[in-house]
């Protein structure tokens, strides 16, 4: 008896949804067959407007961002080099600073400078070009 019961509901349930969806697409065929009306078009309009320049601003704002990144990265790229640089020429001031030898041997080989009584000749390497 208890199955006959619950087979019986099972069938009027599965009849429910065939005639549910059924309802429903005759619902769909029905709605786009009608116009859709201007007040319709007037209410949606302004959140189509608003949408669309919340999207613009979005955009303009993420490609903006995005530049501003690769500035950063090539900036902190230069500072670093810039570091090193520093620090080699700090170096190299205080050995400067510190030992006169080393300012005479700078002035010897880079400015040909002399000491008196000396006698400095400069040879030059002349290539050959191959032509």
């Amino acid at each position: 008896m208890q199955e006959e019961y619950n087979q019986e509901e099972l069938n009027a349930q599965q009849d429910t949804r065939k005639n549910s969806s059924l309802s429903r697409l005759d619902f769909f065929k029905l709605a786009y067959k009608q116009p859709i009306k201007s007040s319709t078009l007037l209410k949606a309009l302004p959140f189509v407007v608003a949408g669309s320049i919340f999207l613009f601003i979005s955009v303009f704002a993420w490609v903006n961002l995005n530049k501003l990144d690769n500035k950063i990265a090539i900036l902190e790229e230069e500072i670093e080099q810039i570091e090193e640089l520093y620090k080699r020429d700090s170096t190299e001031y205080h050995d400067l600073k510190n030992s006169p030898s080393l300012i005479e041997h700078i002035a010897r080989e880079d400015y040909y400078m002399k000491s008196e009584g000396e006698e400095i000749y400069v040879i030059k390497k002349v290539s050959k070009n191959k032509g």
